[in-house]
């Protein structure tokens, strides 16, 4: 009685495994099929332009390094895909496969890669810096100066902000006082964890930023030799994720 019922099982087994070797090469078939049909080659370049043209309309700023994994993935989906288009053999299957796959991985990598650049970029601000104060900056009246950001340039969140500041003798035909010469520059940002940096001429600071925060002040008090005169300019102002 069980050997019956034990021939039952394999024979059922062996038909179950038939039928899942049956459904994997309809679908291999289909795969060829699609991979193969004249309008399927155009599909992965359309993909690869599309992703670039919605990019290009909505770019961030920032230094260009910080866009590289982009640029190389983006290359590569638009390479390969190029590669696919020109690939018109009937009987190359495999190599139409692995170029459509490679080239449709590497436009969703880029898209990826531009998303995190986007969302934790870093964004140049240094034209919306406003300066309130007059200027040249001494050791006895005029010793302060006040950068600030508004909300406009804040509208991207990042959490840091790393500014560059030039300090230059406001006549360049007298002597020098650039090596007495530095600056303290204090976050006055509520939100923000109180913070104050020391700068030499072109030197940079790097203020945590807290959340949310829709404006930026920053103090600037000057220290010189005894009848110096100097202008202070914001060299380079850029919010990012520290």
């Amino acid at each position: 009685m069980s050997r019956p019922a034990d021939r039952g099982d394999v024979h059922h087994s062996t038909t179950s495994h038939g039928d899942h070797s049956i459904a994997a090469h309809d679908i291999r078939n289909i795969f060829i099929k699609w991979v193969m049909h004249p309008n399927a080659r155009w599909l992965p370049l359309l993909l690869a332009c599309a992703a670039v043209v919605i990019a290009g309309t909505d770019w961030p700023d920032g230094p260009a390094r910080q866009y590289t994994l982009w640029g190389l993935l983006t290359g590569l989906s638009v390479l390969t895909a190029a590669a696919r288009v020109l690939d018109r053999s009937p009987r190359d299957a495999r190599l139409a496969g692995v170029l459509s796959l490679v080239s449709v991985l590497a436009t969703v990598g880029g898209w990826l890669a531009f998303q995190s650049v986007r969302t934790h970029g870093e964004i140049d601000v240094t034209g919306q810096v406003r300066a309130v104060g007059s200027q040249p900056l001494d050791d006895v009246a005029h010793r302060t100066l006040t950068l600030r950001l508004d909300a406009r340039a804040l509208a991207e969140p990042r959490n840091a902000l790393r500014l560059t500041l030039a300090i230059s003798d406001h006549d360049p035909a007298g002597p020098t006082c650039l090596p007495d010469t530095h600056a303290t520059l204090s976050l006055l940002t509520a939100g923000a964890a109180d913070r104050t940096a020391d700068l030499r001429p072109g030197g940079t600071a790097d203020f945590a930023l807290g959340a949310r925060t829709t404006t930026v002040t920053i103090g600037v008090r000057l220290h010189t030799g005894r009848g110096c005169r100097m202008d202070v300019r914001t060299v380079s102002a850029v919010l990012h994720d520290g």
